[in-house]
């Protein structure tokens, strides 16, 4: 028929990153990092893009949810335009949109989402991380 489906093993190895590796965290999040710390907040990062369908969905959606928005007060929440600060997003191995990854005081990723999450998924997630 043409087209014969196999199974590749990728050589990517996706994992979370630590900001341990040595690499100065690129702004905007490094500004940000500041700022939660100086406030004594985890900092939630919404990795996005203008063209993510799902990311608009969830900016209406779940990010608009009292449940939500009660949970974020608890932390300094950016949103980061993966297409105008491509950096920050190589950074972080962003590789989907939207990437939401929570980082605690000293920089260190405590939590990462890829693609769209339900509110109450969502707020229980927040609730339940240290200092969250």
């Amino acid at each position: 028929m043409g087209y014969q489906p196999t199974l590749v093993q990728s050589r990517i190895h996706l994992r979370p990153s630590t900001g341990r590796s040595g690499e100065q965290i690129p702004e905007p999040v490094a500004s940000a990092v500041g700022h939660a710390q100086a406030a004594g907040k985890l900092l939630f990062i919404d990795f996005y893009a203008e063209w993510c369908g799902a990311c608009q969905k969830m900016d209406a959606t779940t990010f608009k949810d009292p449940r939500v928005i009660s949970a974020l007060k608890r932390y300094l929440f950016i949103k980061v335009d993966a297409d105008l600060h491509p950096s920050a997003a190589q950074h972080f191995k962003v590789v989907g949109m939207p990437t939401l990854i929570v980082l605690g005081p000293s920089g260190q990723e405590l939590y990462r989402q890829v693609g769209p999450i339900l509110a109450a998924e969502l707020t229980q997630k927040l609730s339940s991380l240290p200092g969250g």
